[in-house]
C-alpha cells in the first residue's frame, strides 16, 4: 500500500543536470519507504492555497541512507513551483508528502523489460533500472531516451557506466534538434525508434514516461507494433 506520511525535507544539495534541469536532494526528518518508479507530492502554500506537485523519485530505494530523495526538477517558463524550486541554493526547508504511484515493475524477472522517456520522464525509470541492476536483473532491459539537444540527456554518466558493466543493458539515445554535426547517434522522436530496436513483442514490459502527446504517439505506436495493452504501463507528466 502507498505511503502517504509527510515529511520535512531539507535541500541539501542543488545540482544542475542540464540547462533546463535541476537536481535537488532532500534529506527527510526520517526514512521513507518506497518502490522504484513512485513519486513524491512537494507541498508549497501560495496565496493561502496549498499546492501539491508530484515529482517522480530518481535515486533507487536501495540508495543509502534511506532519508535521502532526489528530484529531477524542469523549469516551466512561468511554472510558479519550478521558478521557485529552480532559485533553492540548498539549505532551504521544504515538505514533502509519499511516496505514492503504480509506474513500478512488480515481478522483476519475469519480463525483459523496454523503457521510453523523454526529458525529466526518465527520472522514475532512472530509480528503476538502477535498483534492478543493483539486484541482479538479468534478463534484457531497453532505454530509449528522446531529449531535443546534445546537453540535455540527462543521467547520462549512470546509463554508460551500465552499459559498460551490463551488456543486457541497452541505451539508445535520440535527439529530435541536433545542434552539431558531430552528434552521431539517433536524430528523431523516440517513437520512430521502436520499429528499429523493439520490434519483437514476445516476453516485453515496456514502460513509457513523458509528457502526455509523447505518451499517446508511442503508445499507439507500440500497440501498431502488435504489443497488448496489458504489455504497456505508463506515467504521464502533465
Amino acid at each position: 500500500m502507498p505511503n502517504t506520511q509527510q515529511y520535512d525535507a531539507l535541500v541539501s544539495q542543488v545540482d544542475t543536470l542540464t540547462p533546463r534541469v535541476k537536481a535537488l536532494h532532500l534529506k527527510l526528518d526520517r526514512p521513507i519507504g518506497f518502490v522504484a518508479g513512485q513519486f513524491v507530492y512537494v507541498l508549497l502554500e501560495r496565496d493561502g492555497r496549498l499546492i501539491k506537485k508530484p515529482y517522480s523519485i530518481a535515486s533507487p530505494p536501495s540508495q543509502s541512507p534511506t532519508d535521502h530523495l532526489e528530484l529531477a526538477i524542469t523549469l516551466v517558463p512561468g511554472g510558479y513551483v519550478s521558478t521557485l524550486l529552480h532559485g533553492m541554493q540548498g539549505g532551504e526547508k521544504l515538505a514533502v508528502e509519499g511516496a505514492a504511484g503504480r509506474f513500478v515493475v512488480k515481478d522483476p524477472g519475469a519480463h525483459d523489460l523496454v523503457f521510453v522517456a523523454t526529458g525529466t520522464g526518465v527520472a522514475p525509470i532512472r530509480s528503476i533500472v538502477l535498483n534492478l541492476f543493483q539486484g541482479g536483473f538479468t534478463r534484457n532491459v531497453w532505454l530509449l531516451f528522446g531529449v531535443r539537444h546534445e546537453d540535455e540527456i540527462l543521467y547520462l554518466a549512470d546509463w554508460r557506466r551500465l552499459e559498460g558493466a551490463y551488456p543486457n543493458f541497452h541505451f539508445i539515445p535520440t535527439i529530435s534538434r541536433p545542434k552539431s554535426a558531430e552528434w552521431k547517434g539517433e536524430v528523431g522522436y523516440v517513437q520512430t525508434k521502436l520499429a528499429s530496436y523493439v520490434p519483437d513483442t514476445s516476453g516485453k514490459l515496456v514502460f513509457v514516461c513523458g509528457v502526455v502527446p509523447m505518451v499517446k504517439d508511442v503508445t499507439d505506436k507500440l500497440l501498431a507494433l502488435g504489443y497488448r495493452p496489458q504489455q504497456i504501463k505508463v506515467e504521464k507528466y502533465t
